[in-house]
C-alpha cells in the first residue's frame, strides 16, 4: 500500500509534530537511509517526548523487508523524503489540533477524520488519550494518521484500517494504564492533592517511558508495516453503473485455493516446482518457446486460452515442467481444468481442457477441437523433439506475430486479430529474449495480465442486460478479438 502511517503526539513543550513514522520503499536503497547520520538542527527538540531513541544501540531507523513483494517497510522520527515529510508535519498538525472527532466512544477517545486535499495528501486521523500523571488533565494526546494520494483508495480501506488502529490505540493505553497503576500505588491522588507538590509542571514524558515498554517503537513498526502490506492484499473493487443488485458479497477470507488436479505418482514432481522459489524462473511462458516452434508457440498459447482442449503426450518427467507453465495462462479458479498426467482414457473425453498423459494411453487424433503435443523419445543436445499437431488455424485475417514482429494482414473483408490478452504476452515474451527485463519479471508480468482479464471477464458475468454488458466493454477495452476468451472463461468464473 503506497502509503505512510506515522504516530503524533501533542507536546506540552513544543506542541503537536509526528515522532514515529513508517513507510515503504522499492525505489531507493536502504544503505542511503539508515546509515545516515541525523544533524544537529539548530533549535531542535530536546525533551525526552520529542527526542528519543529507536532502540538499545541509539538506531535511527527500523527496517524490515518482505521478501515474497520484494517491499521494504522503513521507520524513522521523521520520513526519510523530504517532500513526504513536510507532508506529516502539516497532518500531523491538523490531526490534533483542528481535525478532531468529537463524537467520543466510551473510552473517552475521538473516532476517525478524513482530510486532506489532492495537494497535500489524503489524510485518516485516530485521535486517543494515553494516561500520563505528570501532564495537564493526567493523559498526554496521541493520533494515528494514514496519509496517501489515492483518496478512494484511503477511503475503501477505512473499515480495515479502523479496526487495526483502534487495536493499536488500545495495546498502548494499556500499557499506559499499567504505569499509571504502578505510580499510584507510590503516591496516590489524595497525597499529591495534600502535599501541594508541583506535579503538574511540562515534563514530557517518552512513549516508552508512559509504557514501561522497552520495544514499543519496535512493535509499532510491526503493526504499521503488516498494515502497509495487508492493506494492498485485501482491498478488492467492483465496477458498477449505477444501483445495480448483482453485486458479490464482500468477504473478508479469501477464497480455496484452486489446485490442478493430478496423479499421486507425479506429485513430487509437482511440489518441487511449486514449492522451490528458485524454480520460479525457470517455469515460465519462455520454456513453452523453446519446446515448440515460434509459430507453434503462438497457437498453443490461443489455444489455451480459447478453451481448445489440449492433449500433451509423453513421459511425465517430460511433460510436467510443459503443463506448470500452460498453467500460467489460466486464472487460478481454471486450474481445475488441468490434468496432469491422467492414467485413463475417460479423463481425455471428460471436462479437462489442458491434459498430459503418457504414451501408453490412446488418444484421439488432432482436429480443431483438440491441440496435441507429442514428446518424442529421442533428445537433440538435450532438447525436446515434439510433434505438434492441429488442424485448426489462428483468425486468417488478423494481426499476427512472426518472429514476435508485429504484422498486420489485410483484405477486402473486415480485419480481424488476435485477443489482446495474447498480443501483450507475445511482446512480453519477447522482451525477455531482447534481455529487457529477465524471467523471473516475465512471470509477474503475466498474472498481472490473467488477473487483470479475469477481473474484466467477472465484471462481465455480473451484468445480466445487454446494454450494461456493452457499456461495460467499451469501459473495459474489451474488442470483438477477445469473445472467444471471454465466452470460455466466463463459463468457469463467478
Amino acid at each position: 500500500m503506497n502509503a505512510v502511517i506515522a504516530l503524533c503526539h501533542f507536546c506540552e513543550a513544543h506542541g503537536p509534530c509526528a515522532i514515529f513514522c513508517t513507510q515503504t520503499l522499492r525505489d531507493t536503497k536502504i544503505e542511503d537511509l539508515v546509515n545516515l547520520e541525523q544533524p544537529q538542527q539548530p533549535g531542535q527538540k530536546t525533551c525526552s517526548a520529542c527526542n528519543y531513541t529507536l532502540g538499545r544501540n541509539n538506531n535511527n531507523a527500523i527496517y524490515s523487508k518482505d521478501t515474497e513483494s520484494g517491499a521494504t517497510f522503513v521507520s524513522t522520527k521523521v520520513a526519510t523524503l523530504q517532500e513526504v515529510a513536510n507532508l506529516v508535519k502539516q497532518a500531523a498538525v491538523r490531526s490534533l489540533s483542528c481535525e478532531i472527532n468529537t463524537n467520543k466512544d466510551g473510552d473517552g477517545d475521538g473516532g476517525f477524520v478524513f482530510f486532506g486535499d489532492s495537494t497535500r495528501g489524503h489524510i485518516l486521523s485516530h485521535t486517543f488519550r494515553v494516561s500520563d500523571l505528570q501532564a495537564r488533565g493526567y493523559y498526554q494526546l496521541f493520533s494515528i494518521i494514514v496519509l496517501m494520494k489515492d483518496k478512494y483508495f484511503l477511503l475503501n480501506t477505512k473499515p480495515f484500517l479502523a479496526e487495526h488502529l483502534r487495536k493499536i490505540s488500545a495495546e498502548l493505553q494499556v500499557g499506559a494504564q499499567r504505569t499509571k497503576a504502578a505510580e499510584e500505588l507510590n503516591y496516590s491522588a489524595r497525597q499529591r492533592r495534600l502535599s501541594g507538590a508541583q506535579f503538574l509542571m511540562p515534563t514530557p514524558r517518552s512513549l516508552l517511558e508512559l509504557t514501561g515498554e522497552e520495544n514499543v517503537f519496535a512493535q509499532l513498526h510491526a503493526h504499521f508495516a503488516w498494515i502497509l502490506l495487508a492493506g494492498s492484499r485485501f482491498l478488492t473493487e467492483h465496477i458498477t453503473f449505477g444501483n445495480l443488485p448483482w453485486l458479490p458479497p464482500q468477504s473478508s477470507g479469501r477464497p480455496p485455493a484452486q489446485r490442478l488436479t493430478y496423479n499421486s505418482s507425479t506429485l513430487p514432481m509437482i511440489q518441487m516446482y511449486e514449492d522451490d522459489p528458485e524454480q520460479e524462473g525457470f517455469f515460465s511462458l519462455r520454456h513453452i518457446k523453446k519446446v515448440l516452434h515460434k509459430d507453434d508457440f503462438a497457437t498453443v498459447c490461443y489455444c489455451a486460452l480459447t478453451g481448445v482442449k489440449i492433449i500433451v503426450r509423453g513421459a511425465p518427467e517430460r511433460t510436467v515442467l510443459f503443463m506448470m507453465c500452460l498453467k500460467k495462462l489460466l486464472p487460478d479458479p481454471m486450474h481445475n481444468l488441468m490434468r496432469i498426467d491422467a492414467q485413463h482414457q475417460h479423463s481425455i473425453s471428460s471436462e479437462y481442457k489442458i491434459i498430459s498423459v503418457s504414451n501408453d494411453i490412446a488418444v484421439p487424433i488432432a482436429s480443431s477441437s483438440v491441440f496435441r503435443i507429442d514428446f518424442l523419445e529421442k533428445h537433440v543436445n538435450g532438447n525436446d523433439i515434439v510433434s505438434v499437431k492441429w488442424p485448426g488455424e489462428l483468425p486468417r485475417k488478423r494481426k499476427y506475430f512472426s518472429s514476435y514482429a508485429l504484422i498486420t494482414v489485410t483484405s477486402s473483408c473486415q480485419s480481424f486479430t488476435v485477443p489482446d490478452l495474447l498480443v501483450k504476452l507475445l511482446k512480453a515474451v519477447k522482451a525477455v529474449e531482447e534481455k529487457t527485463f529477465t524471467e523471473l519479471v516475465l512471470n509477474k508480468q503475466t498474472k498481472v495480465l490473467i488477473e487483470e482479464w479475469k477481473n474484466k471477464v467477472i465484471c462481465l458475468n455480473q451484468a445480466k442486460s445487454g446494454s450494461v454488458q456493452a457499456k461495460l466493454k467499451k469501459v473495459l477495452g474489451v474488442q470483438p478479438q477477445d469473445q472467444p476468451l471471454i465466452n470460455y472463461w466466463s463459463t468457469h468464473l463467478p
